[in-house]
């Protein structure tokens, strides 16, 4: 197959698979046996998940710490007055376990790695093991030649160091490689800020320019054909 690039960067949440649908599936599983052991609503029980998040994420702002389901989990038994180690591990265990069973690849996406034969770098905001483990999960790893966490650079997309570090794991200039993620503001704007071209993944049509390498594609098999 012939493109103009040498290196593929991936998004993964959203991207690769169906993150929302996911996550909702595991939460529900979870706050369901948290609200029946602890006494609470169902209703109150998602209050003290939001409430918890938002309290993650105003302490840890930007980093790879604020997306934690651990720390999301001990914050809920903190509140309620019942901090308790094992629990918080058993509970965070069973969100990924409810997670990691449910997910799968969005159509196509195993055809486009499998069939772009150039090196491949997934670059994502989150902490690293569940980022290796989904990936595991979802049989991508053949694929893969590179992953680079928020974790691991320290700052979140849109930051440029998260893309210098893959582009350096690469091996790779930004004009040799292109973007593909669902986040316009996080992977097209950040992969644009160093030149860097993108695909905008199930955007909207009207964020397309190009004068920006930006494009707009609905799905994989249009990717494809895109980058043929």
């Amino acid at each position: 197959m012939k493109m103009n690039y040498k290196g593929i960067l991936l998004d993964l949440d959203n991207t690769l698979y169906n993150y929302d649908a996911a996550h909702q599936y595991a939460l529900d599983e979870v706050l369901t046996r948290f609200s029946v052991r602890y006494g609470l609503t169902s209703n109150d029980a998602y209050k003290l998940y939001d409430q918890s998040k938002l309290m993650n994420h105003r302490q840890l702002t930007l980093t790879a710490a604020s997306h934690s389901r651990l720390f999301y989990f001990q914050k809920m038994l903190e509140l309620i007055g019942a901090f308790d180690i094992a629990e918080c591990l058993q509970v965070d265990d069973q969100y990924w376990h409810f997670f990691l069973s449910t997910i799968k690849p969005e159509p196509h996406a195993m055809e486009m790695l499998s069939e772009i034969q150039v090196p491949k770098c997934v670059v994502t905001d989150f902490t690293a093991e569940p980022q290796f483990k989904k990936l595991m999960r979802l049989e991508m790893d053949p694929w893969i030649d590179h992953l680079v966490t928020s974790e691991e650079a320290g700052v979140e997309k849109p930051h440029p160091f998260i893309y210098m570090l893959a582009l350096n794991k690469l091996g790779m200039k930004p004009n040799e490689v292109i973007m593909i993620g669902d986040s316009y503001e996080k992977d097209c704007l950040g992969a644009s800020a160093l030149g860097i071209d993108s695909i905008l993944y199930k955007g909207d049509a009207s964020k397309q320019d190009l004068t920006k390498g930006i494009t707009v594609l609905s799905n994989f098999h249009d990717i494809i054909h895109w980058l043929e």
